[in-house]
Order: structure tokens, then C-alpha cells, then sequence
């Protein structure tokens, strides 16, 4: 167990390698303060922020709004309400997630003001199956990593996690560029067959 933690721990750092020289919005190249030229990235997409953080920033502008209409005796003026909103479109705009596929692994980044964070690391070499649609019945239930959003589809990806399947369900644009990009070859489906 000891060297399958050192191993995913050495593909994490490969990743992150290959993903910190490129931008956020990753088809706009590598940053200016690259010192390298990395390897393309196999594969990457965006999600929009989470239910809840809509829905979070929903209550926070409406009880901004409530509050100086009905409790503060100074009225709020119409750059304060443009601030404020801008402000929120700015935390929604940060909290967009990019799902990205290095040569070593896949991982739900964000934004960062000197560099990129990646969360929910999956080693390439730990994947052992990628299908679009409905989750096979024979799969684990998975966290979903990602949001719905106009033109995706549901994706899942099952892999080991100490020494145990585990899924993790996302929403992708393209899932057989996806796929592809994770296991080297085209989704099948589920008899077997190649899309």
C-alpha cells in the first residue's frame, strides 16, 4: 500500500508539473512566467460553479438588496449596488471549475491568483474504465465532480482507490475526446462494442 501512496503522490507532482505552466483558460497557452515549455495537456473542459454557489450568491445579493431597502437608513446608491454585484460575478467567475487530463492523471482545478489548484487527483494508471451515460449497475455509486451545464453529457470514471473501485461522476463536453484521453482509446459502450 505504502508504494501504491508513493507512486500516486510522484504521478500528483507529475501533473501538477505539466498543468502549472498553462493558463487557467488553458487555450490561451502557456503563462508568461513559464520557464519550461510543458507537454500539452491531453484534455481539458470547463464547468460553471456548483448549485450552491449560485444559489449561495442568490441569498447574499438578496440579502444585501433587503438590507439596504429595509434596514439601513442610508440608502444605497447606484454604484454600490453595481459594486456589489460585480463582486459576486466575480466570485462566481472564480469558482468555475476546469476538468483537466495531464499524460499522468485527471484532476477538477481552479483558478488560483499565482497558479492553478488541483483537487480531486486520479492517477492515470489508476483508471480502469471510462463509460458515457447511464453508471453501469455493477459500478460503485460516485461523488459527482462536476455541474450540469447546456451540450454535456454524464460521464464516469472508475478507478482504484486503495485497493478498492471507486467512481467519480462528472459532465463533460465532449466524452469520447474524454475517454480518450483517459484510457488511450475510444468509450465503448456498454456490450463492449466501440462508439
Amino acid at each position: 500500500m505504502a508504494s501504491l501512496e508513493r507512486r500516486w503522490k510522484k504521478e500528483r507532482q507529475r501533473h501538477e508539473d505539466q498543468v502549472q505552466p498553462w493558463r487557467f483558460f488553458a487555450g490561451r497557452g502557456q503563462r508568461r512566467t513559464a520557464t519550461i515549455t510543458p507537454a500539452r495537456l491531453r484534455y481539458w473542459s470547463y464547468a460553471p460553479p456548483r448549485p450552491w454557489i449560485f444559489a449561495l450568491a442568490v441569498v447574499v445579493v438578496a440579502g444585501f438588496l433587503g438590507y439596504q431597502t429595509f434596514i439601513d437608513e442610508t440608502p444605497a446608491t447606484a454604484s454600490d449596488v453595481v459594486r456589489f454585484l460585480v463582486i459576486t460575478a466575480l466570485v462566481l467567475l472564480l469558482a468555475i471549475t476546469r476538468i483537466t487530463v495531464s499524460n499522468f492523471g485527471l484532476s477538477f482545478d481552479i483558478a488560483g491568483l499565482r497558479r492553478v489548484s488541483c483537487f480531486g487527483f486520479i492517477a492515470l494508471s489508476a483508471v480502469l474504465d471510462v463509460t458515457a451515460g447511464t453508471r453501469p449497475a455493477d459500478w460503485p455509486r460516485g461523488r459527482s465532480a462536476s455541474s450540469w451545464f447546456p451540450g454535456s453529457h454524464a460521464v464516469h470514471v472508475l478507478y482504484l482507490l486503495d485497493g478498492d473501485r471507486a467512481v467519480r461522476s462528472l459532465w463533460v463536453r465532449q466524452p469520447d475526446r474524454f475517454g480518450e484521453a483517459l484510457l488511450g482509446r475510444p468509450l465503448r459502450d456498454r456490450t463492449g462494442q466501440a462508439d
